[in-house]
């Protein structure tokens, strides 16, 4: 039986193991997935070799190129320029400039310019959940933006 794994806007999904339920997410921006639909053979660490269809939502989602830089919090430092790719209310996609060792769970301090008539900076602090390669998914640890990313979101139709 082939399980069905939904690709979010920010082209993340969740795998899970039929045989002993251990999931991973995982960053698929570097795969570059152009079909709806896409079979894909998973090997789990246990073992148990499983096939999965990745489906992905044709979506009218706003890509930018909103340049800026980030440093980590705690645990490995690194920082660096990066170019956010896509972004929606919950979180964000980036490509970093060069390959870097960022790990699941790793905390960010972003700031990037918006591409709004202010030219506006933001500063925001992530949580990073998936990477592959140069390719970081993260999440806002705040749902609240009182800042000029709020109505930037609100104005582009980025809240989800």
């Amino acid at each position: 039986m082939k399980q069905k794994i939904l690709i979010d806007s920010l082209d993340t999904a969740r795998f899970a193991c039929p045989e002993c339920n251990r999931g991973k997410i995982m960053q698929l921006s570097e795969y570059n997935i152009k079909r709806q639909n896409t079979k894909v053979k998973c090997t789990c660490r246990c073992g148990h070799t499983y096939m999965v269809i990745l489906e992905k939502k044709i979506e009218s989602i706003q890509k930018t190129q909103l340049l800026g830089t980030f440093i980590s919090k705690g645990g490995i430092k690194c920082s660096g320029k990066m170019i956010i790719k896509k972004m929606n209310s919950k979180g964000l996609m980036l490509k970093t400039n060069i390959e870097q060792t960022i790990l699941p769970g790793l905390k960010l301090f972003l700031e990037f310019v918006l591409d709004d008539a202010k030219q506006s900076i933001v500063k925001k602090e992530v949580v990073v959940k998936a990477k592959k390669g140069k390719y970081l998914s993260a999440e806002f640890t705040s749902d609240e933006h009182y800042d000029n990313l709020g109505p930037y979101l609100f104005f582009n139709k980025l809240y989800i």
